[in-house]
């Protein structure tokens, strides 16, 4: 079941206590699907799953997407160690890469992750094509 399916955007500004995604604004289309749902007690290691495309529109976070996720996770009261990170590379293209965060360090109540990319295994692939259709 989709949590949200659109478009993301920031606008590159502080407007509360958070420090923005970027300090210069950007959009994404951004899928989260709870994959839970409907799955017949099929228990996941990461129930979410979370789709995001760069929409051309300005600011890419295709280098550093920790903040993006932090954010993500902060707005929709999600886990990052719960959620599949999948950025798709180009809209409509079947290439993914696969994002973790492996969580190394906490600074002031902050906590810090190491940022890894890969390719996804053939199980993520047919995952992913199957929420992308719904």
């Amino acid at each position: 079941m989709a949590i949200f399916k659109g478009r993301y955007s920031w606008d590159g500004k502080k407007n509360d206590q958070r420090e923005p995604i970027a300090w210069f604004p950007g959009a994404y289309d951004l899928k989260i699907v709870d994959l839970t749902e409907g799955r017949g007690g099929v228990t996941f290691l990461k129930p979410f799953l979370c789709i995001y495309t760069n929409t051309g529109a300005g600011y890419s976070i295709s280098e550093h997407p920790e903040k993006f996720a932090k954010r993500i996770c902060s707005d929709f009261s999600l886990h990052m160690d719960k959620v599949l990170w999948t950025e798709q590379l180009q809209k409509g293209a079947d290439a993914f890469q696969i994002v973790t965060f492996e969580k190394c360090g906490t600074v002031g109540g902050n906590p810090f992750y190491l940022t890894r990319k890969r390719k996804p295994l053939a199980n993520e692939i047919n995952l992913i094509k199957k929420e992308l259709a719904e």
